[in-house]
């Protein structure tokens, strides 16, 4: 394939109503804001990504990211594209390191540009960074809530095929999760897999209680029990420990090359929108060399950025890892015109719309 130039940079803005508050630490969102880049190379080739860091999670806000698009679109547009880029092997890096961009900022472009490789070539992202991706990958559902909503919709998502849900735990007293915990175990049966997600709620002492109360309830993993990093490195030495761990805010104090100092953990749950495209990819080679697991989950991003999601986690893992990527029905309107379905607990790749999907104009403004 000869040279790709950037012939036309366009950033739209755009604003979500969620159907129910989203709440993650002091923020208690209604709507989800970001941005989605539109990049365009010669013979009419277009592609798309998208830019929304998260309050709560995200370091950066939607002004900081907003400045530094305005920065990115007048440095790189009418200028060709660097080589090799798809390998994901430090392209990026080597292109970028002297823009400094915030990390949404990072996998967005990377996501368009990658995208617009892809569309160039006339394949979609996942063939174009591996040469075996899935052609479908399993979706966890996402529990939260009180007993009985978490009951309620963990029911429902059973009826429609999925085998893997995500329980949210840290909100209630240690005893309530505990008995939340044992009655969806006992409600989704022992052949589900059920993760359960802290989000650095406890101390050392309420994590190893919890785990010892739920030990033999066949949990895959636990994110994040501890309030802290330094904790979870203590936690992981304990002999009392009894449920495997997983790493989720920890690697956002991480690096790759830093992934050996916890190599105790089962598995890491990544979150492109908070790392960048690349640097998740740079964090998956040594998982695999550790024997850790990598799981692709959302931000809560659009149908956009969920569908670059999908196509990543169909290369992430040779095994039949569940995704964290059901999140699209927090969104009353979703930006894609052909939203991402969901059939029986699982997505397929291969039915994904093309580089550039559509999306509903009338919820974006151009910027």
């Amino acid at each position: 394939m000869g040279v790709v130039r950037i012939s036309e940079f366009n950033i739209f803005k755009f604003r979500l109503v969620l159907r129910q508050p989203l709440i993650i630490g002091e923020y208690r969102l209604t709507h989800r804001t970001g941005f989605i880049i539109e990049l365009h190379a010669e013979n009419n080739y277009v592609a798309l990504g998208e830019i929304s860091p998260l309050p709560g999670l995200s370091r950066e806000g939607m002004t900081q990211a907003e400045t530094e698009m305005a920065f990115l679109r007048s440095s790189v547009t009418g200028r060709d594209l660097p080589d090799h880029l798809e390998e994901i092997s430090g392209g990026f890096n080597n292109w970028l390191r002297g823009y400094n961009l915030v990390p949404s900022v990072r996998f967005g472009f990377e996501t368009a540009v990658l995208n617009l490789l892809a569309a160039t070539r006339g394949v979609p992202l996942c063939k174009l960074i591996s040469d075996s991706p899935r052609d479908s990958i399993a979706i966890n559902g996402l529990l939260t809530g009180s007993h009985d909503q978490i009951m309620q919709k963990a029911a429902k998502l059973l009826e429609m095929g999925y085998m893997a849900f995500k329980l949210k735990v840290g909100r209630n007293s240690i005893q309530e999760d505990i008995e939340i915990t044992r009655d969806l175990r006992q409600l989704i049966g022992d052949d589900t897999t059920l993760r359960l997600d802290a989000n650095r709620a406890w101390s050392i002492d309420d994590a190893l209680a919890f785990g010892k109360a739920v030990a033999d309830h066949k949990i895959d993993y636990i994110e994040e029990p501890v309030k802290t990093l330094a904790l979870l490195k203590k936690l992981i030495n304990q002999i009392e420990v009894s449920l495997p761990l997983a790493l989720d805010e920890s690697l956002l104090e991480l690096t790759p090359e830093a992934l050996p100092s916890v190599s105790g953990v089962k598995a890491i749950v990544l979150k492109p929108t908070l790392l960048g495209f690349e640097k998740v990819m740079q964090f998956v080679r040594p998982a695999i060399a550790l024997g850790m697991t990598s799981v692709v989950s959302s931000a809560f991003e659009s149908g956009v950025g969920l569908e670059t999601l999908a196509q990543m986690a169909a290369c992430v893992n040779v095994m039949d890892v569940p995704a964290g990527l059901d999140t699209l029905d927090w969104f009353e309107e979703d930006l894609l015109v052909d939203p991402l379905r969901i059939k029986m607990g699982r997505l397929w790749v291969n039915e994904l719309p093309d580089p550039c999907p559509k999306i509903r104009r009338h919820l974006v403004e151009t910027i």
